[in-house]
């Protein structure tokens, strides 16, 4: 029983990890927006977010029940942090600095992701809440 649960929550807990982490790149962003020559950096969410659906769906969707010891075993990666890549946003803004940092840009992302995440929160919470109104009956 525990073991579906934990597998009903893991694409939000992946989903959580990628928001955390896209906060702490973003805050470096804004926090480097004066440094000469930094480079603004972000994750790309849409490929990520492709990636943590698809190892949900190989680690919950498909279940494999080993019923011979000739049967082969699963090859499943569960290796979270290499489902993304921080790569340098791509723009045409280039202070003189040579600094990329568009203030507006990281302030709209991040609170963007910021909503994303509580909004990660409160599904996981009513879920929670559904479940333990379920087993009291």
């Amino acid at each position: 029983m525990f073991e579906k649960i934990n597998t009903m929550f893991n694409l939000n807990q992946n989903l959580l990890n990628l928001y955390a982490k896209r906060e702490e790149i973003l805050s470096s962003n804004i926090a480097n927006s004066e440094t000469p020559n930094y480079k603004s950096m972000d994750i790309n969410f849409k490929d990520t977010f492709k990636k943590i659906l698809k190892n949900n769906i190989n680690f919950s969707k498909i279940t494999l029940q080993r019923t011979s010891a000739n049967h082969l075993l699963p090859k499943i990666k569960k290796n979270n942090m290499s489902l993304f890549t921080i790569q340098p946003i791509k723009t045409h803004t280039i202070k003189v600095d040579g600094n990329t940092v568009d203030m507006d840009r990281e302030r709209i992302e991040f609170i963007k992701n910021t909503l994303k995440y509580e909004e990660n929160l409160i599904f996981i919470k009513n879920e929670i809440k559904n479940i333990m109104h379920v087993l009291k009956g």
